[in-house]
């Protein structure tokens, strides 16, 4: 996963981006004789502006959430009804029976997802051929079919959340790579204006620090220094 190369938020680097552009345009006349024009600027504000239109991490997060509490209700109703099932069976063949054994409700405990999908096919499997006995205490084909389609809903919800989980980490890695490349904009730019102001006004010089990087600490520090 690609990360960022700056150790603020992105929102902050947004705001630093817009600032830069403002005191670019002051300083237009002395950036051009680095060999910076109009079109370096340009492109910081467009992708400034894609960066910021980029939905933050906490909205596919948000959406993850929704995708686990969606899959989580379903296995906790497709337990329920397979142990509505379980204590059928128990009625009508015992606890100690070999038709009871064979259904292998034990594996309900601590299951996995992954897992219940498939116990859950197993559940109706060995049902349906014993259908017409398990009858006598109202195991229909209405039950199995509903146990059969909660499993078909989990298996969706399960893909569905792997798929918002890559979506998620995609996603980061564009707003990483996006941010980054802003980032080395502003890295460039405000290397240049500190050239250019160095020594020369102190207010205009400090614009072009990037504070928050170890490097803005120490060039704080010395402006300290100077003003003591």
């Amino acid at each position: 996963m690609s990360n960022k190369v700056f150790n603020f938020p992105i929102v902050e680097l947004c705001q630093r981006a817009d600032k830069l552009c403002i005191f670019y345009q002051r300083d237009a006349n002395n950036f051009a004789k680095y060999g910076f024009s109009n079109t370096d600027i340009e492109k910081l504000q467009a992708d400034t502006a894609q960066l910021k239109e980029m939905p933050s991490d906490d909205y596919y997060q948000g959406a993850r959430i929704i995708t686990t509490e969606q899959k989580k209700q379903v296995k906790e109703r497709l337990i329920d009804n397979i142990n509505d099932l379980r204590l059928r069976v128990k009625l009508v063949y015992g606890f100690n029976s070999q038709e009871y054994k064979l259904f292998k409700f034990r594996k309900l405990q601590n299951i996995t997802y992954i897992e219940l999908v498939q116990y859950a096919l197993h559940a109706v499997n060995t049902a349906i051929p014993r259908l017409e006995a398990l009858s006598e205490r109202m195991v229909t084909q209405e039950l199995l079919d509903a146990i059969l389609a909660d499993r078909e809903i989990l298996d969706e919800k399960i893909d569905d959340q792997a798929v918002s989980d890559s979506l998620r980490r995609e996603k980061t890695v564009e707003r990483n790579n996006l941010a980054n490349t802003v980032y080395d904009q502003i890295r460039k730019l405000s290397e240049v204006g500190k050239i250019i102001w160095k020594g020369v006004n102190e207010a205009y010089y400090t614009n072009y620090v990037i504070y928050g990087s170890p490097k803005s600490i120490e060039e704080k520090a010395e402006i300290t220094e100077k003003s003591e």
